[in-house]
Formats: structure tokens, C-alpha cells, sequence
């Protein structure tokens, strides 16, 4: 896992929150092109869904400044960064105690 990094998050990344349960849950799932991070929501702007694009240190773990594009900024923790979809959707469910057949929207293509 050498991309994710710790300290002070230097690193900007653009990815597009692909899985999202609020209100039910505060973790959501963002894809860069480095593969699919899982972040729990803190603080700031709550009014985002799936689709956005969020710029800042998405690999870099604790709690981060974020921007969501066309709105305002959140903090979310970095809470674990997965190689593919499959991996993503059972991080996901697991974190959301969603069944194993709730369906879940599909990542972006790239």
C-alpha cells in the first residue's frame, strides 16, 4: 500500500464519491485513479451524493480537508484505501451494515 501516506496530507487527489447511505451512515466511498477510498464524514458540508467530485488528500490517513466541487468543504477520516469495485462494495456494506444483496450504484468506468 504505497500510496497511502501519513502527517499532514500534501497530496491532492480528484475522485468521485461512488457509494453513499446517508442519512443512515457516515462512511461513503470515493474513486481516484489510484483505486477506492473509504472515508468517514466529520464536519462541514453534509450535502453531497454520489457522482460529486471531491478534491484534496483522499490517501492520506486522519481526518482531512476536503472540497466538494461546486459546494463547500467537509473533514472525513481516511479510514481505508481498496484496490478494486469488488473490494469496495464489501468495505462498504461491512461499514454500513447493509445486506449482502443491497445494491449499490457502480464506480466510474475509467
Amino acid at each position: 500500500m504505497g500510496l497511502i501516506t501519513t502527517g499532514p496530507g500534501s497530496s491532492r487527489f480528484t475522485g468521485k464519491v461512488v457509494f453513499d447511505f446517508k442519512p443512515f451512515c457516515q462512511s461513503f466511498v470515493v474513486q481516484t485513479e489510484r483505486g477506492f477510498v473509504l472515508l468517514e464524514w466529520e464536519d462541514g458540508t453534509l450535502f453531497f451524493d454520489e457522482g460529486d467530485s471531491l478534491v484534496g488528500p483522499l490517501h492520506t490517513t486522519g481526518l482531512q480537508s476536503l472540497n466538494v466541487e461546486g459546494r463547500r468543504a467537509m473533514t472525513a477520516r481516511f479510514e481505508t484505501w481498496v484496490p478494486d469495485l469488488a473490494a469496495a462494495q464489501q468495505v462498504f456494506r461491512d461499514r454500513c451494515r447493509l445486506a449482502p444483496g443491497t445494491p449499490l450504484a457502480g464506480a466510474v468506468r475509467n
